[in-house]
């Protein structure tokens, strides 16, 4: 493992470790409604498919609105070193848009699986 890329990890886990805020218990709650009602695939078949995509270690997973679409965002860093932002529709696991670390959209797999 490169020396950046031990520094970042090291960086992201004593962020993970601060206390969650009221932000992440809306996040927690409104991912479980949408579970229930059927708006939402379940996460671990959204971080199923973000392993597939792109094999390395996640790191953050957000579940937001993205104007008016349900959306999984989940932050990876691949196996080959690259922070990617991954946006996933929350109802169908479609992968929606990949960024890269310096904000430009990257090649990926874009539609239905």
């Amino acid at each position: 493992m490169n020396a950046a890329r031990t520094i970042l990890l090291s960086l992201l886990l004593l962020t993970a470790a601060l206390p969650a805020g009221a932000d992440d218990d809306r996040d927690h709650e409104r991912a479980r409604e949408a579970l229930r009602s059927g708006r939402a695939l379940p996460l671990e078949a959204i971080l199923a498919r973000a392993q597939a995509d792109f094999p390395g270690d996640i790191l953050d997973v957000e579940f937001e609105d993205d104007d008016g679409q349900i959306v999984y965002e989940v932050k990876t860093i691949t196996a080959d070193g690259r922070l990617l932002k991954l946006k996933y529709d929350a109802a169908t696991g479609d992968l929606l848009r990949v960024r890269g670390r310096n904000g430009k959209a990257e090649g990926g797999h874009h539609g239905k699986r």
